[in-house]
């Protein structure tokens, strides 16, 4: 029964972000594992029945399982918020635009980056992404216009358009905030503004671009979307670990 109902609320989920937000990357995942579930009661007594596989199934799941939850508290309890510190520069990791227009995820971190930029005048902003598929202009550029039309001074703001991924966000921030200020990364204090489910993998990114005096101000996820983004977090936090050098 409990499958049963886990199947219906994945299923549900899937088709209430694709009937009201149009749908958005990774919900298809919900779908998938609600279809699963179903196959798996339907099919449950015969799996069983080869004791075997079953064995093999169920140590599986656990240990996927515990690594999912050790991973996503992780993920949760990661500091993300410090405001009160003080830094030379704010980061603004990029995200999706469409056309011109920052995404819901996207104009969050503008917001949060306009609240600590509007009491800390002395501090230079870099807007750090490219410009991808079904956007007319870099996120860069729109994270400019952004911040420009909500009242920072344009030569506070630097722009690097050249990155796809967050890896590059950090790769090319680096080079652009080391030719501003004429010191080395390691040495410069900076001020990351991402996204809450975001901050763990940023941090280990960030590291291995030899930021040191670094420091967190997230924005937080759209409640709807929290199930699909900290899921999606988990995978990208383990292909980054394994994959990603």
């Amino acid at each position: 029964m409990i499958n049963l109902i886990l199947s219906l609320i994945f299923i549900i989920y899937y088709f209430y972000l694709k009937i009201v937000f149009g749908g958005i990357s990774f919900s298809g995942f919900f779908l998938v594992i609600g279809i699963l579930l179903i196959v798996y009661r339907i099919l449950k007594k015969k799996i069983k029945e080869e004791k075997v596989f079953y064995k093999v199934l169920k140590i599986l799941i656990s240990v996927f399982l515990i690594v999912f939850m050790i991973t996503e508290s992780l993920i949760i309890f990661y500091p993300k918020n410090s405001f009160e510190t003080k830094s030379d520069y704010l980061l603004i990791l990029g995200a999706s635009v469409k056309k011109t227009t920052p995404s819901t995820t996207l104009k969050g971190r503008l917001n949060t980056a306009l609240k600590y930029l509007k009491v800390n005048s002395e501090c230079y902003v870099v807007v750090s992404g490219g410009k991808g598929n079904g956007e007319n202009i870099t996120e860069a550029k729109a994270m400019k216009d952004y911040l420009v039309r909500n009242g920072i001074d344009s030569n506070r703001i630097i722009e690097e358009d050249k990155s796809t991924n967050t890896y590059e966000n950090f790769k090319y921030s680096k080079l652009k905030i080391e030719e501003h200020s004429r010191k080395r990364i390691k040495n410069i204090k900076v001020k990351i503004v991402t996204t809450d489910f975001h901050v763990l993998r940023s941090k280990i990114l960030a590291s291995r671009n030899e930021y040191k005096n670094i420091s967190f101000y997230a924005s937080k996820s759209k409640l709807s979307f929290v199930p699909t983004y900290y899921t999606r977090e988990f995978f990208a936090i383990w292909k980054t670990i394994v994959f990603d050098r």
